[in-house]
């Protein structure tokens, strides 16, 4: 009986331990988000997005501690004969082998969150604003910078980047003799128009663009795939029209 206790407390608290990694990692990952909003993102900002390649790196870099953590508990748990928990004890054997350079793993892990965040392209009411890992402050451009529009949906069936996907609708702007691609922008939450009205923000962006007279090259191909509500159909058609 005792045995048993003692076991019980133990996986209970090894449990414990488990979700106690997984909350200080995502404290952690969001801390990192919420401190790089308000040290990179001036207050009157309209929206911001980052570059398509930083977004897919941030979904691993959340995903890959919760896993190797899931891996290193389970395999603590169980031990290491169960052939069916291989790759979990491959990953407690990849955590062994970095034990001893994990100050320098997690200096990494908040370097990399970072570079990811700094590749922002940030829209205000009066200018465009380009960060790099290199350049946090950003460089800030006009409206009347952009050289040229691209709209359109994604056409293809696999896609590394998620705007590139088939119907998902994406907004481009040369700028700087580099394209910058929004498609699911983060919004300020103090502006109420914005966080009523989604992908509003697109739209006004692109009214202003085109009054200034920049050329758009856009086209709905596709637009019957795009698996959003129609009202977001629509304005993303009423965006390549106009």
């Amino acid at each position: 009986m005792i045995k048993i206790l003692g076991r019980l407390l133990k996986f209970i608290f090894k449990a414990v331990l488990f979700l106690f990694l997984i909350v200080v990692i995502l404290a952690v990952f969001f801390g990192v988000i919420a401190f790089s909003e308000k040290a990179l993102l001036p207050r009157d900002y309209y929206f911001y997005q980052l570059h398509p390649i930083a977004e897919n790196a941030m979904i691993y870099l959340l995903v890959v501690p919760i896993v190797t953590c899931f891996g290193v508990m389970y395999g603590r748990f169980r031990g290491r004969g169960d052939e069916s928990l291989k790759e979990m004890y491959e990953l407690f054997f990849v955590w062994r082998l970095f034990y001893k350079g994990r100050l320098i793993l997690v200096v990494l892990w908040l370097f990399c969150l970072y570079s990811c965040f700094a590749s922002a392209t940030v829209v205000t009411e009066e200018k465009i604003i380009c960060h790099s890992p290199l350049h946090p402050s950003g460089t800030s451009y006009s409206y009347s910078d952009v050289t040229q529009i691209h709209a359109g949906f994604g056409q293809k069936r696999f896609a590394l980047l998620e705007y590139q996907e088939k119907g998902n609708f994406y907004y481009q702007i040369e700028l700087g003799g580099k394209k910058k691609t929004f498609s699911i922008p983060s919004v300020n939450g103090d502006i109420e128009r914005y966080m009523d009205e989604t992908y509003l923000e697109l739209e006004d962006f692109d009214r202003r663009l085109v009054l200034l007279g920049i050329p758009k090259q856009a086209s709905d191909e596709g637009w019957e795939a795009c698996d959003l509500d129609s009202e977001y159909v629509e304005r993303f058609r009423r965006i390549i029209s106009y």
